[in-house]
């Protein structure tokens, strides 16, 4: 329980000028996803499912230690990376509660 409990501790200390740039990224990803949505106001939804990956993402590179945290451009490099893999992932966790509730919704019939 520590070990999750220093995780959490790491991940809420993440400094404000990145969780900016993830917020402003994800921002325009939901943006793009809003049109695809069932009802567009479903992006207020989708923002933390895209959030919440793309700060987990960071925080695997910040572990990883894949780059200075003291380098702008490559620190600038690194935070966009993390959130177009954390857009990804949470893009396929939409779908795929989109593909799910239309499975569980559609009636099956026999052929």
């Amino acid at each position: 329980m520590d070990e999750v409990i220093k995780h959490l501790s790491n991940i809420y200390s993440i400094d404000r000028a990145t969780l900016g740039v993830i917020c402003a990224l994800c921002a325009i990803a939901a943006l793009a996803l809003k049109d695809y949505l069932a009802s567009p106001i479903f992006v207020i939804f989708a923002y933390p499912v895209l959030f919440i990956p793309s700060v987990l993402v960071q925080y695997l590179f910040i572990l990883g230690e894949f780059y200075p945290p003291r380098k702008l451009d490559q620190w600038l490099m690194w935070t966009i990376m993390a959130s177009i893999c954390g857009n990804i992932a949470g893009i396929a966790v939409v779908a795929w509660f989109s593909r799910a509730r239309e499975a569980l919704t559609t009636p099956h019939t026999r052929r």
